[in-house]
């Protein structure tokens, strides 16, 4: 059996701003990197690139929307995982995640340090030459610049996520002012629809390129479109760092869902745009030559700005994509950390820092990690690993969402993934997100892509989850842990349960007055039952005699109606609701109701003032009645 380990605790000390910078940062910031590579590929379709890629970013984005709230742990992919399926799917998830973190560090830094060269030029082509036990090494100027960089960012990181959050959250704010400048001054200014419309066509670059493993099944250009677009993937990765940042998020619930869907559109937003308005404004050769530093030479295509712009736009590329670094770090210590805590992972990761409460040894460890890479200074190869992990970790994401959405569903979602539909199978139902399996098939599709074409990216990649599957089995065995298990998972609980409400409405009714009255007594974590209790002789009818039916069966059938126009109004307020009117005696359905295990409470409303004296008796009775279960009943007047 594993050996207990005293728990451990992260501060809760991100706001929704600092979870949206987190986010924006990871993902805005590739496209400081990836406009010009993806023009490099695709040619003049890059826009259509970047269009396509964003498919599996939104839905994904959505989905850990969803899963980050309903399970806000530190860990994200691999923690769905091992609650949808078992321990070995989840460690896959992790360990691919913790090869996007890892490379991104490098990517970022790399990318910071190339804008960095706009105001130092022996960067891009300086490299410190020294021995090591006689062999002669060769280190780049802007891999070992960007290694130093990282070795600030865990600093930083070690003091507390707080500082790191605020260090994110200056950068991008001002990323954010000088990308909209750039974005609508070059639109204005410098944009030509004409050679826009004259380059757009032209579907990937026609020349050979040495890190493509093509194939005889299409053209050269071709070949080089479909790598554009796995390239262009590259910019919407980073959605997850939000996750992984939930078990040190104020108010997850609210605050995750909401920095999400604004790092979604903002980054859709910029990333066609910008490639977009660079076809309209420069050749796209021009372009994929600039692919260091691509935002600086459109921003100097801009008439009367152009000039100025260009410095300011260099130091906001190194800023954004150093505070991207910033996020790996923040990233990868968090995923380690809760692969510690689940025994994913040696327990050894599992430690936070007595005083600053920050996973200290996962950030050092990992974060020389990023270092090492980061001294290879070569963008390209470092991008190929990037897309491998993200994608695999982006698969399983998805269809994660999907299997919990079935295997546990009465777990609050305080936010759902839109578009679900709902059907019955041999008693059961079942709920399948459109969003999140067009995510899976778009992923897996992209995922293949990248296999096909990104030789090092596949080759290291397997090796990399084939390395991380043998040490996973090793450890589990030397702690006599079980390898194909579930049981971890269900360690992992949901923020929260759904509970069923009961709420008695008698119709006729002010239908807005009682919408107010119950969403605010209640939250969305509650199914509500609106039930109308037609007790034929409380009414003065005869249920023996015939017309004592029609009369009955007339007021059901407009109660209903009624009823289902608050239940409405309750949905559009994110609340599951129903209608339904029960026939029988008041008292005996209430005492059935209130005793009932499916149902948690049961809500009684109010009038203000009661008027006539069978109302008064109806509520004197329901008290009466539901005062035997005092853990179930609610009591809520209505304002009017």
């Amino acid at each position: 059996m594993a050996r207990q380990t005293k728990e451990q605790t992260l501060r809760r000390e991100v706001g929704w701003y600092g979870s949206f910078a987190m986010g924006y940062a990871d993902v805005g910031a590739d496209i400081f990197i990836a406009i010009g590579l993806v023009a490099l590929f695709a040619g003049g379709a890059s826009p259509l690139a970047f269009l396509i890629a964003s498919i599996t970013y939104v839905a994904t984005g959505l989905a850990y929307s969803e899963l980050a709230t309903t399970y806000p742990y530190a860990g994200g992919a691999q923690i769905y995982a091992m609650k949808a399926f078992n321990d070995p799917v989840g460690f896959v998830a992790g360990w691919a995640v913790m090869l996007d973190y890892t490379v991104n560090m490098a990517l970022f830094s790399l990318a910071s340090a190339g804008y960095l060269s706009f105001f130092v030029p022996s960067i891009k082509t300086g490299h410190l030459a020294f021995y090591l036990l006689g062999v002669k090494l060769s280190i780049p100027h802007l891999g070992l610049i960007a290694g130093v960089m990282v070795a600030f960012l865990l600093v930083v990181n070690i003091i507390g996520i707080r500082e790191s959050s605020i260090f994110n959250e200056i950068f991008v704010s001002f990323g954010l002012i000088v990308e909209a400048v750039i974005l609508v001054f070059g639109l204005l200014l410098a944009f030509s629809l004409a050679r826009f419309l004259g380059q757009v066509g032209t579907f990937g670059s026609p020349e050979l390129h040495t890190n493509i493993a093509y194939s005889l099944a299409l053209g050269v250009q071709d070949q080089n479109f479909i790598y554009g677009i796995t390239i262009a993937m590259t910019s919407f990765i980073g959605i997850e760092s939000i996750a992984q940042a939930a078990e040190e998020t104020k108010r997850p619930d609210r605050w995750i869902p909401r920095a999400n869907k604004l790092s979604i559109v903002s980054v859709v937003i910029f990333s066609v745009g910008f490639s977009a308005i660079s076809m309209g404004m420069m050749g796209w050769q021009e372009l994929a030559a600039a692919r260091n530093d691509p935002i600086r030479a459109i921003a100097a295509h801009i008439p009367l700005l152009g000039a100025y712009l260009v410095p300011i736009v260099a130091a906001t590329g190194f800023a954004i994509c150093f505070v991207s670094t910033n996020t790996g770090v923040i990233g990868v210590s968090r995923v380690v950390y809760s692969m510690g805590r689940f025994d994913l992972l040696p327990r050894w990761f599992y430690k936070v820092h007595p005083k600053f409460k920050t996973p200290i040894r996962t950030i050092i460890v990992f974060g020389a990690l990023g270092i090492a890479v980061a001294l290879v200074g070569e963008l390209t190869f470092v991008a190929d690993l990037y897309n491998y992990g993200a994608l695999l970790s982006y698969i399983i994401v998805n269809v994660c969402l999907v299997v919990l959405r079935n295997k546990e569903p009465g777990a609050y979602r305080a936010w759902k993934v839109p578009g679900t539909i709902t059907f019955r199978l041999q008693d059961r139902t079942y709920y399948i997100p459109l969003i999140s399996v067009i995510g899976a098939i778009s992923c897996a599709i992209l995922w293949g892509l990248v296999l096909t074409f990104h030789e090092g990216g596949r080759i290291f990649g397997t090796a990399w989850v084939i390395i991380g599957i043998v040490g996973f089995v090793a450890l589990r065995k030397s702690k006599r842990m079980p390898v194909w298990t579930n049981e971890t998972g269900k360690r992992i609980l949901p923020g929260g349960y759904m509970m069923n409400a009961v709420a008695l409405v008698r119709t006729p009714v002010d239908e807005e007055t009682v919408t107010s009255a119950i969403s605010e007594a209640l939250d969305t974590r509650f199914r509500i039952t609106l039930l109308n209790i037609v007790d034929p002789y409380e009414l003065g009818m005869k249920i023996d005699e015939l017309r004592g039916y029609s009369q009955i069966d007339e007021y059901k059938s407009k109660s209903v109606e009624e009823l289902q126009v608050i239940a409405a109004k309750l949905r559009s307020k994110g609340y599951e609701a129903s209608p339904r009117v029960e026939i029988g005696p008041f008292e005996e359905i209430i005492d059935r109701e209130a005793a009932a295990d499916r149902n948690d409470v049961v809500v009684l409303i109010r009038r203000k003032a009661l008027k006539g004296h069978i109302e008064k008796e109806r509520e004197d009775s329901a008290v009466a009645v539901l005062s035997k279960y005092p853990g179930k009943i609610m009591i809520v007047r209505r304002r009017k």
